[in-house]
């Protein structure tokens, strides 16, 4: 067991920094901004934007990019032609540099990158700690709104992330090792809680672990020591196949398959239908 430990804890030292290459600092960002080399993406809802973001940001509601059903019909978190539209609106190709931020909490920014990463997008990153990290070190914000002119986004999507419901029944992940994580709440993984959709409880097998337990106060993460000993504990190693779910399929999901991927974890998947679309079927089986 120790030795065991020993190789988990050497992965981890290997990889924790190629893994967290996707976050920007807010100086970095600032530097960044000044030299007009980067599009800035606010994760948050309209109103939320309207209120005040980040000079140059465009709003794009991380809800907006759910499609459940492309979920159910190709086990895709998307489908691409509709994803490429919304980021040409705001003026992004496949090759503009992009940071998305939400406000502070992670789970928007993380969407809308996971998104661009389906769509094969190369320069996506997010900003550490959100708006409200950039708000408290007294960085300036807006309430103007730029005007891109549109642009053409060619998409390259990534369609061996398509992951269907049957996938995740027991029998289907026998022999795989595999994991599911449950990201959502723990009412809504014992059934006290919804959450919107048709049935409440979890899918059979899956494990708890609430998104929260590895988000940071200020920063996005908790650090990298503190999040491998909220996994260790919970028997989320590297060597698995994991599944993570959360209610939509982005948000909480997306969130806790970033905070894996900073910690180079390099076997996770998204299951874009979640629970809305297990709950939807009565036949399916469901743990409380």
């Amino acid at each position: 067991m120790r030795q065991f430990l020993l190789l988990i804890v050497g992965f981890w030292a290997t990889q924790a920094m190629a893994g967290a290459s996707f976050l920007v600092s807010t100086g970095e960002l600032a530097t960044e901004l000044a030299q007009g080399r980067v599009r800035l993406v606010d994760a948050e809802n309209a109103e939320n934007y309207a209120r005040a973001h980040l000079a140059g940001a465009l709003n794009l509601p991380y809800l907006d990019l759910e499609d459940a059903e492309e979920n159910a019909k190709t086990g895709l978190p998307i489908f691409p032609r509709l994803a490429a539209s919304k980021f040409e609106a705001l003026g992004i190709a496949r090759d503009t540099p992009v940071v998305v931020y939400d406000s502070g909490n992670g789970r928007g920014a993380s969407a809308v990158r996971y998104i661009l990463r389906f769509l094969g997008h190369p320069d996506a990153r997010i900003l550490d700690g959100g708006f409200r990290k950039w708000l408290k070190e007294g960085r300036p914000v807006t309430q103007a709104v730029p005007q891109p002119a549109k642009a053409t986004y060619l998409a390259q999507p990534n369609l061996d992330w398509a992951l269907k419901t049957e996938a995740l029944k027991t029998d289907a992940l026998k022999g795989r090792n595999a994991l599911i994580l449950d990201a959502r709440s723990i009412a809504e993984y014992a059934g006290k809680d919804a959450g919107g959709a048709r049935q409440a409880g979890h899918i059979p097998g899956a494990k708890s672990l609430p998104w929260t337990l590895l988000a940071g106060e200020l920063d996005t993460f908790k650090s990298p020591e503190e999040m491998r000993r909220v996994l260790l504990e919970a028997g989320v190693t590297p060597d698995r196949e994991i599944v993570t779910y959360c209610n939509p399929g982005i948000g909480r999901s997306t969130f806790l398959s970033m905070a894996l991927e900073s910690l180079g974890y390099d076997k996770v998947k998204v299951y874009p239908g979640s629970w809305i679309e297990w709950a939807a079927d009565p036949i399916r089986p469901i743990e409380r």
